[in-house]
C-alpha cells in the first residue's frame, strides 16, 4: 500500500456532492490530485517559502477541505475514521478536518503540527525565527489566523518543547486572545456558543451569567503532524468502539496511548475512559482496565495537581474490592500516598486503609 493510500483523505472527491447539485458545471476529481491542490502547490513552490507562504497556503488548504467535506459534530452513530467512510459521507468533525488538512499541507512539503484543546483538534504552524504562530482551524474560516500571543508564554514555545525530544508539547491557549482577533462584525457572544470548545464557561451557567477568567485559559497540546494524525485515528477509533460496545478493542487501541493521551484536562473529568474501565471491570477484565487506568496517569501533564492524579489508584481500590486483592490494595494506598495531601486524596486514601483491614 503506498503512503497515499494510507491517507484518510485517500478516496476523497472535490467539490462535495452538495456543491456541485448546486452548480452542474462543476468537475469533481480526487482531492489530492486535484487542480485545485495543485495551484497551490505551485504558487507555494514559486514563492521564497516563508513562514508567510506557508501560512497562506495553509489557509488556502482549509479552503478546499470545506469545499470537499462538511462538519458534522461527534454523535452515538457516527462511523470510525477512515478513507471510505470519510469519501461515503462527505462529513467528518474535527479530527478529520485536520487530518485531511495535514494530508494535503504534507503534499507541499510544508512543516505543520497538530494541536488539540478541550477536545477540539486544528492545525498550527511556528517559526522559528520570529516565534510566530499561526492558527489553522480548518472547518472554521475566521479561526484561520495569526495566534502570536495566544499561547501562554509559562511554558517554552511548542518548538522548543519538541526540539528537547518530548512526545508533545504542553502550553495554555488564552481564548480570550484569540477572539480579540475576529473581525468586529462578528458577534463574539453567538461565536463562543456554537464552539464550545474555546471555553469551560458552561461549567459556571448553572450558577451565573459570568464567566471566570480561567474557564478560557485551555490546555493545549502540540505534537509533529504524522504522529498528531496517528493519533487523533487512534483515539477517536477507539473511542467509538467503545460506545458501541467493543470494549476490549476500544481498550487495547486506548493502552497503546501511553504519555500521549489527549483528553486529560480535569475539567472533562476523564468520562470516556472513566465509563470504559467501568464496563472492563464489570466485564471481570481487571487487567484491561488497570492497563487503560496507567495510560491515563502517564499522559497527564506534569504540573497536573487536579483529582486525575486519584484515577489509577481509584480504579485498582475498585478492582481490589471486587476481587478481594490485598496486593491491588496495597498498591492504591501507596499510589495515593505519591500525592500531596488534601481532603480528597485523604478520604480515598482512608478508604483504601480500610479496605485492606477488612481483607
Amino acid at each position: 500500500m503506498s503512503e497515499m493510500e494510507k491517507y484518510i483523505s485517500a478516496n476523497l472527491m472535490t467539490p462535495k456532492r452538495q456543491l456541485v447539485k448546486a452548480e452542474p458545471g462543476l468537475r469533481r476529481e480526487l482531492l489530492l490530485d486535484s487542480q485545485q491542490l495543485k495551484l497551490i502547490r505551485a504558487v507555494y513552490e514559486q514563492s521564497p517559502q516563508t513562514y508567510d507562504a506557508a501560512t497562506k497556503a495553509a489557509v488556502d488548504i482549509a479552503r478546499v477541505v470545506r469545499q470537499t467535506v462538511d462538519f458534522a459534530p461527534t454523535s452515538a452513530d457516527s462511523p470510525l475514521l477512515d478513507a471510505v467512510e470519510v469519501a461515503g459521507c462527505e462529513a467528518t468533525n474535527c479530527f478529520g478536518h485536520v487530518i485531511i488538512a495535514s494530508e494535503c499541507l504534507e503534499q507541499l512539503g510544508i512543516e505543520h503540527f497538530v494541536s488539540y484543546a478541550n477536545q477540539h483538534a486544528m492545525v498550527t504552524l511556528f517559526d522559528w525565527s520570529s516565534r510566530r504562530a499561526f492558527l489553522l482551524d480548518v472547518a472554521t474560516e475566521e479561526l484561520c489566523c495569526d495566534m502570536t500571543g495566544v499561547i501562554g508564554s509559562g511554558a517554552p514555545n511548542p518548538l522548543d518543547q519538541l526540539a528537547m525530544g518530548e512526545l508533545r508539547a504542553v502550553n495554555s491557549f488564552f481564548s480570550e486572545e484569540l477572539l480579540k482577533r475576529l473581525p468586529p462584525s462578528i458577534d463574539r457572544q453567538k461565536f463562543m456558543s456554537s464552539r464550545p470548545w474555546l471555553s469551560f464557561d458552561a461549567i459556571d451557567a448553572a450558577q451565573s451569567h459570568e464567566h471566570k477568567p480561567r474557564n478560557r485559559i485551555l490546555q493545549f497540546l502540540t505534537l509533529p503532524s504524522v504522529p498528531g494524525r496517528m493519533l487523533l485515528i487512534q483515539q477517536y477509533n477507539a473511542v467509538r468502539r467503545a460506545g458501541s460496545g467493543k470494549i476490549e478493542a476500544a481498550s487495547k487501541g486506548l493502552s497503546e496511548l501511553s504519555g500521549v493521551y489527549l483528553d486529560v484536562d480535569s475539567r472533562n473529568g476523564l468520562k470516556e475512559v472513566d465509563g470504559l474501565c467501568r464496563q472492563l471491570i464489570l466485564a471481570g477484565k481487571y487487567d484491561e482496565a488497570i492497563d487503560l487506568a496507567t495510560m491515563v496517569d502517564e499522559s497527564l501533564v506534569p504540573d497536573d495537581k487536579s483529582k486525575n492524579k486519584l484515577f489509577l489508584p481509584d480504579i485498582i481500590r475498585k478492582i481490589a474490592k471486587q476481587t478481594g486483592n490485598k496486593e491491588l490494595a496495597w498498591r492504591a494506598i501507596k499510589l495515593y500516598g505519591e500525592n500531596p495531601p488534601n481532603s480528597l486524596r485523604n478520604g480515598k486514601l482512608a478508604a483504601a486503609r480500610k479496605l485492606l483491614n477488612n481483607l
